[in-house]
């Protein structure tokens, strides 16, 4: 069954067990721990790290960040 027919057939299902289901799958994926970082990301951490700590003065604080959003 691919993603939309999944989608789908929990669609036609009643609220309450839609949220029962979605309530099981993030239950048992919260058991198993984060999801594996990819590499790319991991570089991208890296990257972002040594930049700050390079000049950890440089940059925005988060109150202009969300003033601008």
């Amino acid at each position: 069954m691919i993603q939309k027919e999944l989608l789908t057939a929990i669609e036609a299902l009643p609220k309450a067990l839609q949220f029962a289901l979605a309530n099981s799958v993030l239950d048992r994926l919260a058991d198993e721990g984060p999801p594996p970082i990819s590499e790319q990301l991991k570089a991208e951490f890296v990257r972002r790290e040594e930049a700050f700590f390079s000049d950890p003065h440089k940059g925005e604080g988060w109150d202009s960040v969300r003033e601008d959003l």
